[in-house]
């Protein structure tokens, strides 16, 4: 190699490594969240929401319209709030096409959940808990057996079980039942 082809591929080399730098140090364009996204979320009994998803669905109107169109499509059951004189957490609870217990168990921080559905034929794959606060949790729910009843035991413990718990007795958050 020559001198010149020498210092040539060395200020090619210098500026391929600039390029890079400069790419590696921009940052990537942040995936809008829309539609997709909260069909997935409604259809997926698994998929749960980030908190930037959460963030972006309740700061753009149209988007939580979009999103409580679809939820109503999607909704077999609502558990709506209870009334505003309820004060405190509430062990159980009733809606159209059922109701909701929780009950301690013996060992400690564990609680059973106890979901009774009227159509057990027809019972939800998920349930979807909206907090007054902004707050969702969804949690897939196990098959309901032949009388209609699903039993789920959680653990106080656990970050989403107790997230999941807070808000199902939270008298003023709803819920919504997800075929």
């Amino acid at each position: 190699m020559t001198t010149e082809t020498e210092n040539d591929f060395a200020h090619r080399a210098d500026q391929l490594y600039a390029a890079r730098s400069a790419l590696a140090d921009t940052k990537r364009p942040q995936r809008r969240f829309g539609i997709a996204e909260i069909v997935q979320f409604l259809n997926d009994p698994s998929r749960s929401l980030t908190s930037e998803e959460q963030r972006a669905l309740f700061a753009d109107p149209r988007l939580r319209a979009d999103y409580r169109r679809l939820k109503a499509q999607a909704t077999t059951f609502e558990m709506p709030a209870l009334a505003a004189a309820s004060s405190g957490n509430v062990n159980a609870r009733r809606f159209d096409g059922g109701s909701i217990t929780i009950h301690p168990s013996r060992i400690p921080g564990q609680l059973y959940v106890i979901l009774r559905f009227n159509w057990p034929a027809n019972s939800p794959r998920a349930m979807l808990l909206e907090g007054a606060a902004g707050d969702l949790v969804k949690r897939a729910l196990p098959s309901a057996d032949q009388q209609g009843e699903v039993m789920m035991v959680l653990d106080e413990n656990n970050d989403a079980d107790a997230g999941f718990l807070r808000l199902l007795s939270d008298p003023t958050s709803t819920g919504t039942f997800v075929v």
